[in-house]
């Protein structure tokens, strides 16, 4: 995480983090400190810092999705997700396998595991067929307090209402889609000075480093059909329940 003067950015990957990073690099220098791990989550930022407000991206859970896939970092760190041998038994091309086979393998092997060991987070009070998906047991270790404890009670009407009231941290999400406007209105809201907020507004996109990122197809949209908008639209209902826009709809 980075923490300034101002502000805690949590950096949950595949968001647009980078590029929030640089520029309060660039806004605060010597005063912005990494502190930590660099995906760092609400839980490990430093009492003393815990009264700052919390920034943090949200991305549509379809494009995040495409952009993961093709980053393809589950391929090459695949100990950071769970033991490719079990993925093997089902898909013996893993890792070589199509967008489809990639969501349906995040959703059930990717889930309940991080950093390749068990983490307890099971929705207890769901049916195993209702558990929420790869993006929401994201959302739930980066925001919530006892990720562990709020991902076991978790329950339906939690996943309707889109807000874990109880032990959500206070986080203002920036999106990805709007990221230079929406940091630039944040720092404003600070009191940073006029220059330095119209540099961010006008900033190129900055990549991760060692990015590999190479769509075949420039639209998420066009990565998915019927079947698999209803798949990813049922297990992040969460997340489509708290960002309603990012819902996509069948033809």
């Amino acid at each position: 995480m980075l923490i300034t003067p101002d502000c805690v950015f949590i950096h949950m990957p595949k968001t647009g983090g980078t590029f929030i990073t640089r520029m309060l690099r660039e806004v605060y220098g010597d005063a912005a400190v990494e502190t930590g791990r660099k995906h760092g989550t609400c839980d490990e930022i430093p009492v003393a810092d815990r009264g700052k407000p919390i920034l943090s991206v949200m991305r549509s859970p379809f494009d995040r999705y495409v952009s993961q896939y093709h980053y393809g970092w589950w391929r090459t760190q695949p100990q950071e997700y769970c033991d490719p041998a079990s993925i093997r038994q089902v898909y013996p091309e893993y890792p070589e396998v199509s967008f489809a086979d990639f969501v349906a393998i995040a959703n059930r092997f990717f889930v309940n595991a991080h950093r390749g060991a068990p983490t307890g987070y099971r929705a207890r009070r769901l049916a195993p067929e209702d558990a929420p998906g790869w993006h929401t047991e994201q959302f739930i270790r980066f925001f919530c307090r006892e990720p562990q404890r709020a991902f076991a009670e978790l329950t339906a009407q939690d996943l309707q209402r889109g807000h874990l009231h109880a032990c959500e941290y206070p986080v203002d999400f920036l999106r990805t889609e709007s990221l230079n406007d929406d940091l630039a209105d944040r720092l404003a809201r600070y009191g940073v000075d006029a220059a330095r907020i119209r540099a961010v507004r006008m900033h190129a996109r900055v990549l991760p480093e060692h990015a590999h990122e190479a769509r075949a197809r420039a639209d998420a949209r066009d990565y998915f059909d019927a079947p698999l908008i209803a798949l990813v639209m049922r297990k992040e209902q969460f997340l489509f329940n708290r960002f309603p826009d990012y819902r996509m709809e069948t033809a």
